[in-house]
């Protein structure tokens, strides 16, 4: 069954990949901003917010994904796909220059930015809900791998280059009103995303599909490819979200690595996830889903268990830990481009809009279950300092490396379940 991007000309399918890069590029500011630098949590410090709001306040986004993303589905389905990422992107710029006005709002000023963050935070589930079905309306099977590659490679080095650059403006200590303008600026930026979303190609078929949700859901839930690969996804993302975070504060607070040396680590992940966008288009090619997502599993797995049973104590460990490091985020780049293809592959026609809010429901999920129960976890000191195995001594960061990788281990009676796997079945699956 030929799909709609294939009724499009080279041309238009051309133009709407572009579109849909620059629109990335435009939104991607705000999101890495919240998610993987320290403007915001240097921000919100700045105007009183205290270590446990400032990490509350940057952790909105799992689990309001989990909550909203169905409903928003359904909402997305009544007014359509264009209107619903107007809505989504004004919000997020309101957010932001919510967060960019807080000091005007005097005594109020720690409430003000806190709301905005979290005003930006929810507009993402609708946003979210939109973002892949408006990609499948010009992307053909065949495309996914490149484009999905291309993109998360070029937007990562756009925001590395971005961002090394701010760090530079800002110095040791930045005035709040240069915090502001560049809170501000992105916030704006956010409008660019819309611009470019509103010149997508649009599926007739798709464009304002009215979802009655308890039968879009049913239709979903009977979809056993896209259900195995949801609970597949939601576990997995339980087993490896939490090791990046949790490795960079084994080194901080067990290995004894200064800040500087932190920070430098800390660039080796980037260039394995740069790494891994560079390749992906090719490695699909040659190794097809099913190999990479194999491949991506036993990566995880013995991320976690070589972080839990190597000594600090062995000879240039810092090195063997830099590269089993670039591995976790090669792995982890792949992992995403992998989920993105899978997503459009498992979305029955008619009922894209809730199969993929279904899908990234079940991963939210898993992302929250890990770095909540993971920072509860470290917070209470559930676990003993030290311990032994065999002859090893391992820490309480260790252990968890060690959870993580029997996890994973588990989850590898799994992998027969997946739909890359076992593609030829009754179930919609069209990769």
């Amino acid at each position: 069954m030929s799909s709609f991007a294939e009724t499009l000309s080279p041309q238009e399918r051309r133009k709407g990949r572009l579109l849909a890069y620059f629109a990335c590029y435009f939104g991607c500011i705000s999101e890495v901003m919240l998610d993987s630098s320290a403007i915001i949590i240097v921000y919100i410090s700045m105007l009183g917010g205290s270590k446990d709001e400032v990490m509350f306040s940057t952790g909105f986004s799992a689990i309001l994904s989990m909550c909203l993303l169905i409903p928003c589905a359904w909402f997305v389905g009544r007014i359509g796909m264009k209107k619903a990422a107007s809505i989504a992107c004004i919000i997020g710029c309101c957010g932001y220059l919510l967060m960019a006005a807080a000091p005007l709002f005097g005594a109020f000023q720690k409430t003000a930015v806190i709301t905005g963050c979290l005003i930006y935070c929810a507009q993402r589930s609708l946003y979210g809900a939109t973002w892949y079905p408006m990609l499948d309306a010009f992307l053909r099977p065949q495309d996914r791998g490149s484009f999905f590659g291309t993109m998360r490679y070029t937007y990562t080095i756009l925001a590395g280059v971005l961002f090394f650059a701010i760090g530079k403006l800002m110095g040791d200590k930045p005035p709040v009103a240069l915090m502001q303008t560049i809170v501000g600026i992105t916030g704006v930026l956010i409008l660019g995303r819309m611009f470019c979303m509103l010149q997508f190609p649009e599926n007739p078929h798709e464009k304002n599909v009215k979802l009655n949700i308890r039968k879009t859901l049913g239709i979903s839930i009977r979809n056993g490819s896209l259900v195995s690969y949801s609970v597949y996804v939601c576990l997995l993302s339980l087993a490896y979200t939490s090791l990046v975070p949790v490795i960079l504060l084994y080194l901080k607070n067990h290995v004894g690595l200064d800040a500087g040396k932190l920070q430098i680590f800390s660039t080796v992940g980037i260039a394995g996830g740069i790494t891994g966008y560079f390749f992906y288009g090719r490695l699909q090619k040659q190794l097809k889903i099913k190999r990479l997502e194999l491949l991506v599993h036993f990566i995880f797995m013995s991320v976690a268990l070589a972080f839990a049973l190597l000594s600090k104590n062995i000879p240039c460990y810092i090195y063997i830990a830099g590269a089993i490091y670039f591995l976790n985020s090669f792995a982890g780049s792949t992992f995403m481009c992998n989920n993105s293809s899978e997503l459009l592959a498992l979305a029955r026609p008619g009922n894209k809009t809730m199969a993929m809010a279904f899908l990234q429901t079940y991963q939210n999920a898993g992302i929250s279950i890990s770095r909540t129960g993971t920072a509860l976890v470290l917070g209470a000191n559930l676990l003993a300092p030290t311990w032994t195995l065999g002859a090893m001594e391992l820490c309480s960061y260790q252990t968890l490396f060690l959870f993580y990788g029997v996890l994973a281990a588990i989850l590898l009676i799994l992998i027969p379940t997946l739909p890359a796997i076992m593609p030829k079945h009754r179930d919609y699956y069209e990769p």
